[in-house]
């Protein structure tokens, strides 16, 4: 679990957390991230030790950790995984359609038979200039979406995680310049695109409830790529409800396709464009994204 997720979680509320946990699915051992990919670290040891159901306690960041480090440990068929939302974003809940309330959502992880769902794959360039690989469950993008997510995970979110998301996509929209990049679907002859930024979806929602891929499927053995063209500032503006609401693919700016594998890359080679996965934003383009289907076990 992350303790910092929710606005925090202090000894008494921690006390009562796990109470609801245990009374609905029996007693459990526990572990405290303190850093980035603690989550990860864990569960891949605790998978790889045997380990057949580990819980995620906390945002979209402690449950892509999770399902990563399970799947480092090759046990996405073995070891399954249930979600306790507790994060500010929650998009990947929204897509499960997952109860918030914590005894609920540990009765439905008891009762609910484990589904098979699948996951992304992601090789990219760190910011060392070295290249990373990472899983993510729910929505990978590049462009403007990643900028705002490294704004909105620096900003307060006592407010909650949409009006954090809502903040941040304001004040980045001052600064950001769209960027052409180079697009390779599914090994096509690549084409040339103008973009604010495009998001690979397994799961539908990102940004605190944006529904930017409003067609996904998380067990269909596809991502739903949806790229948002040249638009100008006030036509992002003017557009914000759509993108919430999911009717932004009806837009002459917006494509969507369903794909499996995705390579992107800048077209001027000293461009930074940032990817983020699942809320986090760990490098930049170059980077290639591939569908593994039915790679993961999740009580949902």
């Amino acid at each position: 679990m992350n303790p910092r997720s929710g606005g925090g979680l202090s000894e008494s509320r921690w006390a009562r957390v796990r109470g609801a946990l245990a009374e609905g699915l029996g007693e459990l051992d526990s572990a405290f991230t303190t850093a980035q990919r603690d989550a990860a670290a864990i569960a891949e040891r605790e998978a790889a030790g045997g380990r057949r159901l580990i819980l995620a306690l906390g945002g979209d960041g402690t449950i892509s950790e999770v399902a990563d480090g399970v799947l480092a440990a090759g046990a996405g068929a073995t070891t399954e995984i249930g979600l306790i939302p507790r994060g500010t974003g929650g998009d990947f809940r929204r897509t499960l359609e997952m109860p918030k309330e914590v005894a609920a959502a540990a009765a439905h992880i008891k009762n609910a038979p484990a589904r098979k769902v699948d996951a992304g794959r992601v090789r990219y360039r760190t910011f060392d200039g070295g290249e990373g690989v990472r899983h993510f469950v729910n929505v990978a993008s590049f462009g403007f979406s990643s900028a705002v997510a490294r704004r909105a995970n620096a900003s307060s979110k006592r407010f909650g995680g949409r009006i954090a998301f809502m903040a941040a996509t304001l004040r980045e929209l001052v600064a950001h310049d769209n960027q052409d990049v180079w697009l390779t679907v599914d090994g096509q002859e690549r084409r040339r695109r103008r973009v604010m930024m495009a998001a690979v979806g397994n799961g539908r929602f990102f940004g605190g409830g944006m529904k930017i891929c409003p067609e996904a499927h998380i067990d269909d053995g596809a991502f739903d790529l949806v790229a948002v063209g040249d638009m100008t500032r006030g036509q992002v503006i003017a557009n914000l409800g759509k993108l919430f609401g999911g009717t932004h693919i009806e837009l002459e700016q917006v494509t969507q396709e369903r794909i499996t594998r995705l390579h992107a890359e800048p077209v001027e080679a000293d461009a930074d464009i940032p990817v983020e996965l699942d809320g986090e934003t760990p490098g930049h383009l170059p980077a290639t994204f591939e569908i593994v289907p039915g790679a993961l076990r999740i009580r949902a």
